[in-house]
């Protein structure tokens, strides 16, 4: 009898153990913000041929896909982010967007909606404050130099078709006001 008991006790021990190392491992790998930025300083453009910038900008894309949406958030504003896109050809910056905007729209929109009400009323106040802020801070022009007239009309077609095709009826009236600020915004920047 006390056999058995020392087996139960240590097979209990060995899936505590299995368990642990399994939690440790997912978060030991899990991407985060910090460890994305760690990429950009340890990874710069300047100075790389086309096909190692490519490699580069692609490992960046990876990184950036395997974000959470919170992690992603935080990323964005990020300045060495800033930095590189700014640094890209207008082909990179292209090829980056193709490579990120998808997954981005998509979480960004199921995050959204599984938001209270209440959550996403704050989430529209800030993005309100922070394109008001982004307009008067850099100005139109600074905005169209660091996008292609190209890239942006992408980036908005796509966060629209998302936004229509993805966003539940309430996270969409209640980002009403985000979208009609964009539209103002593209329809200047034009």
């Amino acid at each position: 009898m006390l056999f058995r008991k020392s087996y139960g006790v240590i097979a209990l021990l060995a899936v505590w153990l299995v368990a642990g190392l399994g939690v440790w491992f997912v978060r030991s790998h899990r991407m985060t913000t910090e460890k994305a930025v760690a990429y950009l300083e340890t990874h710069r453009l300047e100075g790389l041929p086309a096909e190692e910038r490519a490699h580069v900008i692609q490992s960046m894309a990876e990184q950036v896909n395997q974000l959470s949406f919170e992690e992603r958030q935080k990323f964005r504003y990020e300045d060495r982010l800033r930095e590189r896109f700014e640094q890209m050809t207008p082909a990179e910056r292209h090829r980056y967007i193709d490579l990120t905007l998808p997954k981005g729209l998509k979480q960004m929109m199921a995050a959204f909606n599984e938001m209270t009400a209440a959550k996403r009323k704050q989430i529209v106040n800030r993005a309100l404050a922070d394109i008001n802020r982004m307009r008067d801070e850099a100005g139109l022009k600074d905005a169209k130099r660091a996008l292609s007239d190209e890239n942006l009309k992408r980036i908005v077609d796509d966060g629209m078709k998302s936004f229509i095709r993805d966003a539940s009826a309430e996270t969409k009236l209640d980002l009403q006001p985000v979208i009609e600020q964009i539209q103002i915004i593209m329809q200047r920047v034009r």
